[in-house]
């Protein structure tokens, strides 16, 4: 499956542009998180393609699955059955952990753990901010209302704190490393 496909595949199945523009930064985040975990001399376009297309799908079947929390990836696996590596979609189910027991078990798997959550709490903050542009936000703004329990009450913080254990990612440098990504794709993102 190439990204023109797994595009093609979400917008059959989410109707909704904010959650596109969800799906665009976990694909921008992804391939952020592939550069920087993985040896400038062993990286690979197909390869860094593939986390991107994680990030774009992982949550493809949320419409289809929103009030059955517990069915969602697994309706996205039955309807791309063989059009994806398995990898990819053991990745894709391991970000639903908490509802379908499939731990995450290598990085890629927990970096759309960790930044599936971390994307929608950049967004809420870019909303909160004076210009509403992701170009004015800065780490530290985003630190501070990681740092708000009230503030994106959504956006699980322990699930995004998995970034200093199981990617060696400190948080800090995790979060610049997700706005930054975001940032590039900031008209994308209508942000």
């Amino acid at each position: 499956m190439n990204r023109e496909q797994a595009l093609e595949i979400l917008k059959s199945l989410i109707k909704n542009e904010n959650l596109i523009k969800h799906h665009l930064a976990c694909e921008a985040t992804m391939k952020a998180l592939y550069k920087k975990l993985t040896p400038h001399n062993m990286q690979n376009p197909n390869e860094e393609q593939n986390w991107g297309i994680v990030g774009l799908l992982h949550d493809a079947d949320y419409e289809l699955s929103k009030d059955t929390p517990e069915k969602h990836t697994i309706i996205l696996e039955e309807k791309l059955k063989d059009k994806i590596d398995p990898k990819l979609m053991y990745a894709i189910k391991s970000h639903n952990w908490k509802f379908n027991d499939v731990a995450p078990k290598s990085r890629l798997d927990w970096s759309i753990f960790c930044c599936d959550e971390l994307t929608g709490l950049i967004i809420a903050a870019a909303l909160i901010s004076p210009g509403k542009k992701l170009a004015q936000l800065t780490p530290d703004f985003v630190m501070k209302r990681f740092n708000e329990p009230s503030f994106a009450k959504g956006s699980d913080r322990n699930q995004i704190k998995f970034c200093e254990k199981e990617l060696s990612i400190p948080l800090n440098e995790f979060i610049n490393l997700t706005l930054t990504a975001m940032q590039q794709i900031a008209p994308q993102l209508g942000l």
